[in-house]
């Protein structure tokens, strides 16, 4: 039905509009339809209310009372059908598939039958089935590259590469099958033969070990020497079946019988030879042995005595504390005390910070090799990186740490405590020294502006001491800022005042 519209007349009271009854029958005629139309005749079934929100849909309800009201739309109620559509992502979310039970999820082709790739519900991994009965039913190797396949017809299965199917190869396949084995040559293997490389052919065949097969080895493995050395000289093997001669020397005879070797001394045993020592010294004086009994004797000077038991010779030093006037324990300025704990310590005298030391015969010589910089009347020296510089104006110092990679903390004048990227203020006139303990992790530039250039003037390293002596010709209020140049986050302000 059309909506009723009721007539109101031209104006107030003209009696040109609908009369009262007529107006309540339009009425009621246009909430009848809507009544029937978004309802049950009786009551209206639709519960919009409050909360809605962006991509919800209106989904039956019978609680607290039978209505369409808002909601997300998360479960389907029939089949799904994207015939000429896809299931997208516009933008960089992941399309998810997620079975909150132990059922599979599978992939479905052709209607009916089985479901040929599957997750399994039970353990979550990728199952496929694939049906290929022989090589002709395998798919385009090359628009499938790199793709796993089994054919039932030959039991085998295939990967796809440059444009072909490759077999692999099983457990169960002989040798034969590989591409640089050829087991066909001179009729094939006979028994005791080993695979051999023939240059000649590129390729492996069955043929004879030499071991089982010349020098009369009889085919056993057997660890042998190839080269034997004597005290003087070397022989080494020339042929498989080179032959060892074994000949005695002045005096030595050799026989062999079966496996034996023989070595018969065939001379008389002379003297016996004895590496022994004819001449004795001391540190004053020698002795020579005129005779074969001829006697060494051992004796004692002052202090000392001898003992001679069953060839062992005792000396002993009867009076063995020797008074001396040495230096036991040595002390500093700095540092433990050192005590000497044998007769041979050593005591290293060590030059510091400016100061050399050398040691000539029996003199020690101490050297000071600092030098202060040569500063005019009124200048002040204070300590950089490595060496004293002079300026002239009073310098303050600000040391810089760091709070990972999001500020500095920064020591110094006026700064109580470590602070977190303080602003710092700073007189014409004045120099700084502001000294970057992080070394290269974050390298400390004086800036114009946050991302800026370097402020000029500035003298030293960004790694480690900088110096800044602040213009006259600087306006109070300038504001400058210190910034590592790796993380721009580790920022503060320097202000002239």
């Amino acid at each position: 039905m059309a909506k009723q519209t009721i007539g109101i007349g031209s104006a107030a009271n003209d009696g040109t509009g609908d009369t009262l009854r007529d107006g309540a029958i339009k009425a009621n005629s246009n909430f009848n339809e809507l009544y029937e139309k978004l309802g049950n005749q009786t009551d209206i079934l639709f519960d919009i209310g409050s909360g809605i929100t962006e991509g919800q849909v209106l989904k039956w309800g019978t609680s607290p009372s039978a209505a369409f009201r808002a909601g997300n739309f998360d479960t389907l109620t029939g089949n799904l059908d994207t015939n000429g559509h896809q299931i997208v992502s516009d933008g960089t979310d992941n399309i998810v598939i997620y079975q909150t039970g132990t059922g599979d999820i599978k992939l479905w082709a052709g209607g009916s039958g089985s479901a040929y790739t599957y997750i399994d519900g039970d353990d979550g991994y990728l199952k496929w089935y694939a049906p290929y009965a022989t090589l002709g039913d395998l798919p385009d190797a090359t628009n499938h590259h790199g793709m796993l396949a089994h054919v039932h017809g030959t039991g085998k299965a295939y990967f796809a590469h440059s444009a072909a199917w490759v077999p692999l190869v099983d457990e169960n396949q002989s040798i034969t099958v590989l591409a640089d084995v050829d087991t066909t040559v001179n009729g094939g293997p006979s028994d005791g033969q080993v695979l051999k490389w023939s240059a000649a052919n590129s390729k492996w065949e069955p043929g004879n070990d030499l071991q089982g097969s010349g020098g009369g080895g009889g085919g056993t493995t057997q660890n042998l020497f190839e080269t034997f050395t004597g005290d003087t000289g070397t022989t080494t093997a020339s042929a498989a079946n080179d032959t060892l001669n074994i000949v005695g020397g002045t005096n030595i005879s050799t026989s062999m019988s079966g496996d034996t070797l023989t070595i018969d001394m065939t001379g008389t045993l002379g003297d016996l030879d004895q590496n022994v020592f004819t001449t004795f010294g001391a540190d004053n004086g020698t002795t020579t042995a005129t005779t074969v009994t001829d006697q060494l004797t051992f004796t004692g000077g002052s202090g000392i005595s001898t003992n001679l038991n069953a060839g062992a010779i005792t000396i002993t030093n009867d009076a063995p504390n020797v008074v001396q006037n040495v230096l036991q324990k040595i002390s500093a300025d700095l540092g433990n005390v050192y005590t000497a704990n044998a007769a041979d310590s050593t005591i290293s005298i060590v030059g510091g910070n400016g100061i050399d030391t050398s040691i000539s015969g029996n003199t020690v010589t101490i050297t000071n090799t600092f030098t202060l910089p040569s500063a005019n009347e009124g200048q002040s020296i204070i300590k950089g990186d490595t060496d004293f510089i002079e300026v002239a104006s009073p310098a303050l110092n600000f040391t810089f740490s760091a709070s990972g990679s999001t500020a500095y903390t920064v020591n110094g004048p006026g700064i109580a405590t470590d602070a977190s990227d303080p602003t710092i203020y700073v007189y014409r006139g004045f120099t700084y020294r502001f000294d970057n303990t992080t070394g290269t992790s974050h390298p400390l530039e004086l800036r114009v502006s946050d991302g800026g250039s370097q402020i000029s003037g500035t003298t030293g390293s960004i790694n480690s001491v900088q110096f800044w002596t602040v213009p006259m010709s600087l306006a109070a209020g300038t504001t400058y800022v210190y910034q590592c140049n790796i993380h721009s986050l580790m920022v503060g302000n320097i202000v002239v005042v």
